[in-house]
C-alpha cells in the first residue's frame, strides 16, 4: 500500500491519502477517482509519499494510520510501527 501522509514534528500522522487505492480502475463509484487529493500542509507538519513496509501490509488503511508513524531520523522518512501507543 502506498500513502501519502501529512505528519507532525514527533511523526504522528495527522492526515493520510491511500494514493494505490482503485489502481486498475478508471473511475470510483462517484464517477471520477480523487487520486490528485492530498491534504494541505499546515506550519509544523511535514508530506511524504511512503509505502507500508511489508511487515504491515496485512493493515487496512485506518489501521495504518493508527498504528504507524513517520521516522524522520532516517536517511528518509519511512513508516514504522508506532512504538508509542495509539
Amino acid at each position: 500500500m502506498k500513502m501519502h501522509v501529512m505528519y507532525d514534528d514527533s511523526g504522528r500522522i495527522v492526515a493520510a491519502v491511500r494514493l494505490d487505492e482503485g489502481v486498475g480502475s478508471k473511475s470510483s463509484k462517484f464517477g471520477r477517482r480523487l487520486a490528485g487529493v492530498r491534504p494541505v500542509v499546515k506550519p509544523g507538519h511535514a508530506c511524504a509519499d511512503l509505502d507500508v513496509p511489508a511487515e504491515h501490509a496485512h493493515l487496512s488503511f485506518a489501521e495504518a494510520c493508527r498504528r504507524l508513524m513517520v521516522d524522520t531520523k532516517a536517511k528518509g522518512p519511512y513508516l514504522k510501527a508506532n512504538d508509542r501507543g495509539c
